[in-house]
């Protein structure tokens, strides 16, 4: 099998688990958990701003999308380490 074919078989399969992290660290490895920790506070990050933004809007345009202002008031005084947090428990790590 060659290089590309491989490479458009794993491109079909999303799905599967992430290889388990390696007992040792080799220095040209990518540090894959300290990527997964940016991408998860910047996202928590990006919540915020979108409350933030969402909190200007009126009463009655917050009801026209499910929303309540008390809700988003207590996810807007989360601190981020929180956010974070619950971002990981619902992504079931």
């Amino acid at each position: 099998m060659r290089h590309s074919e491989q490479q458009q078989q794993c491109n079909r399969t999303d799905d599967r688990p992430r290889p388990p992290m390696p007992d040792f660290y080799m220095p040209a490895m990518w540090p894959v958990e300290l990527q997964q920790a940016v991408i998860d506070w910047f996202v928590a990050w990006r919540k915020r701003r979108l409350y933030q933004r969402l909190l200007r809007l009126s009463d009655r345009q917050l009801r026209m999308r499910d929303l309540s202002r008390p809700r988003l008031i207590e996810k807007l005084q989360m601190s981020l380490r929180q956010a974070v947090e619950e971002q990981r428990c619902e992504r079931g790590r």
